[in-house]
């Protein structure tokens, strides 16, 4: 369906919320007012509904439970009202509730409403959820960057604890938690509601995500503006929900803006229930992890999305539509619409999705993307101009990429198993799509040997061209073939391939050195890509040292970077390292005669292979000594895995602490520069 249709579908599965008449008035007092604001909003469902107003003032409270035909008004923008972060297993009772999709007994949300209909929150006033440093944000240490430090985590048993049930069924009556187990509460969570509205208050300071409406039917969220840079401080988290319109917000997050969901894994296939029929539109998308997510808790589907006249205006904005799932989710996302929106700036890429979020293929339910346009798109800034990638199983289907313009991106595209795609009047950084990308030479180059081309072209109907040229001294260039395949002449000292497609346009590999001698190994293929001085290894069971690293690493850098002055060593392979991150700063030194450990290589590897996953929660890799690999490493070290950068030993172990030596170096970097196209 187009645009029209799929809005006017959305719509007719909205209604807003029936007030009943009655009124209520309540002045702040000082002191807690937990009772006080409780016993007005039941008294008022008991007279059959009305509107409870809140004069301006602030009001202490621990959580508030909403009840049917209620509305609960903020009278001003000096209406406070600030939730207490004492006494918890007092101000806030265990409740029913979900928990990262997952249900289970916890802390009673700070706006919860269970089984209730016709209520609504609105108002000029303000919510704060009184989290910051010392109080719920503690409990969780979020790995952000690929350096980070690895630092206790409080809230992680009782994370995994509640996963483990989900994939072994236990009832959720014996999944209790609430005090001692670090699980934060969401600030509003209603569950199995109808005509649900939220207009015109502010959210701040929220334990974790800030709305999170549950199996509701008929959500209007309008006007209100989301201020928390907490951890997993999510704007509106829509779960398993039917008919949601989220329009007028402003989002300024420490996580995803918005984030559809339809349960995770075990329970979320069980439950079945779609998230379905959202329409996000004129929307303000400041900072935030993605602006549009879809994701990750998403075992039960996403279907009929329309995000529309949408503005992204932060350069602290990762992605601005986000696809994220994994095999342990699996579910379908389905009819989604983007559109019409400008991106002024983000700083991961404009168009996001990938099936290697946290659990990666380590699971048997596989995901589905399935019919998805982004039109009418124009963006600035970022590692990407689009990233989407799928499973070679299930790859992306029906997707229509038209009218879109990105400039100032460092990477133009990542196209992984997409099918059958159509690319209509898309141009980045200038350059119009579908064209020939990841252009490369394979083989080792060698006197009177032969080698062959290989590139790719998203969207393309008709095969590619390849025209190959050579030099004998790096200065003289001449053409000296065509076809997928080339014998190289005997004087030849450098080699390139250029690929054409139907429609003129064009891209050149790198130049390959051609090696006097036939030898087939990764350090030959290392060799003639620059990464390396000469085959021979010496020394190859050596340790590897930062500074050798640095120094293969050197071609595969962004080398339009600032590099970053060193107290150490002013090697140029080195301040590039650090300027792109493939190795990390200790204390500010760069520490050329270091070593490095296996789990710190997968890092290395996932930096440097051209495939930037930034503010993917930590998961360990599936082998046999998984507990010794700390969190800050453990999702690299799995996709390291999964990319086949990185093996496991003959036991099964992937060996965190073992230092890398030189010979293993270059078999991961070959394998990395292969991938990225080098």
């Amino acid at each position: 369906m187009n645009k029209t249709e799929l809005r006017n579908t959305i719509l007719s599965a909205i209604e807003l919320p029936h007030i009943g008449k009655n009124e209520m008035t309540l002045s702040a007092n000082g002191g807690v007012q937990t009772q006080e604001i409780q016993s007005a909003i039941d008294a008022l469902s008991a007279a059959g509904g009305g509107t409870l107003t809140l004069q301006p003032g602030v009001y202490h409270t621990g959580a508030l439970h909403l009840k049917s035909g209620v509305e609960l008004h903020l009278a001003s923008a000096g209406t406070v009202v600030r939730f207490v972060t004492d006494e918890l297993a007092k101000n806030y009772p265990l409740v029913f509730c979900h928990w990262e999709a997952s249900p289970c007994y916890n802390y009673s949300a700070l706006l919860y409403a269970c089984d209730a209909h016709d209520i609504a929150v609105t108002g000029d006033g303000v919510f704060d959820g009184g989290a910051d440093a010392e109080h719920w944000w503690s409990w969780h240490h979020q790995v952000e960057r690929s350096w980070s430090e690895n630092k206790p985590d409080l809230q992680q048993p009782a994370r995994k604890a509640l996963r483990d049930m989900n994939l072994n069924g236990v009832p959720v009556e014996e999944r209790v938690f609430g005090e001692g187990h670090c699980l934060r509460p969401n600030f509003f969570q209603p569950i199995r509601c109808q005509r649900v509205l939220l207009q015109g208050v502010t959210f701040q300071n929220s334990p974790m995500w800030q709305l999170n409406p549950i199996l509701c039917r008929s959500v209007v969220v309008d006007g209100v503006t989301l201020s928390s840079h907490g951890p997993n401080n999510d704007g509106c988290d829509p779960e398993s929900c039917d008919g949601v319109w989220i329009r007028n917000c402003r989002f300024d997050t420490g996580d995803d803006c918005v984030s559809l969901k339809s349960g995770r894994d075990r329970d979320g296939r069980e439950a079945n229930a779609p998230c379905r029929n959202i329409l996000i539109e004129n929307n303000e998308f400041a900072d935030g992890h993605g602006g549009v997510a879809l994701g990750s808790e998403m075992s039960g589907g996403i279907y009929n999305v329309l995000a529309c006249g949408n503005r992204f205006s932060s350069p602290n904005l990762t992605y601005a539509l986000r696809l994220k799932t994994n095999a342990r989710r699996g579910g379908a996302v389905e009819h989604i619409m983007l559109c019409d929106s400008v991106m002024e700036h983000v700083h991961g890429a404009a168009i996001h999705g990938t099936m290697l979020y946290e659990d990666g293929r380590n699971g048997d339910s596989l995901p589905v993307f399935r019919d998805i346009t982004i039109e009418n798109i124009t963006a600035h800034g970022g590692d990407y101009g689009i990233f989407l990638e799928a499973f070679p199983e299930v790859p992306i289907t029906g997707l229509v990429l038209r009218n879109i313009t990105i400039d100032g991106v460092y990477q133009c595209l990542r196209s992984m198993n997409w099918q059958d795609a159509v690319v209509e009047n898309v141009t980045i950084n200038g350059k119009r799509f579908p064209r020939p990308d990841r252009v490369r030479v394979l083989g080792v180059p060698c006197a009177g040997g032969t080698v062959a081309a290989a590139a790719e072209c998203c969207g393309a109907s008709e095969p590619l061209r390849f025209h190959w040229r050579c030099s004998p001294d790096g200065v003289a260039w001449r053409s000296c073939g065509e076809g997928e395949t080339l014998t190289l002449p005997s004087d030849a000292r450098l080699v390139q391939v250029e690929a054409l497609d139907p429609a003129g346009e064009s891209a050149l590999s790198c130049c390959y050195k051609v090696l006097q001698q036939s030898v087939e190994s990764p350090a030959a293929r290392l060799c003639c890509r620059g990464m390396l001085n000469k085959v021979e290894l010496d020394g190859s069971a050596k340790p590897v040292t930062r500074q050798e690293l640095a120094w293969m690493l050197f071609p595969l850098a962004n080398q339009s970077l600032t590099v970053p002055v060193l107290p150490d060593t002013d090697d140029p392979a080195a301040r590039y390292a650090a300027a792109n991150a493939f190795l990390a700063l200790k204390e500010g030194r760069f520490v050329p005669q270091g070593t490095i450990t296996r789990q710190e290589m997968a890092t290395v590897a996932m930096q440097a292979c051209g495939v930037n996953y930034r503010n993917a929660s930590s998961t360990m890799p599936v082998c046999a000594d998984a507990a010794r690999v700390a969190d800050n490493y453990g999702t690299n070290a799995a996709r390291a895995l999964y990319f086949g950068f990185m093996e496991l030993d003959e036991n099964g172990c992937f060996g965190p602490d073992k230092l890398v030596s030189r010979a293993e170096a270059v078999e991961i970097l070959n394998r990395v520069a292969d991938f990225a196209g080098l």
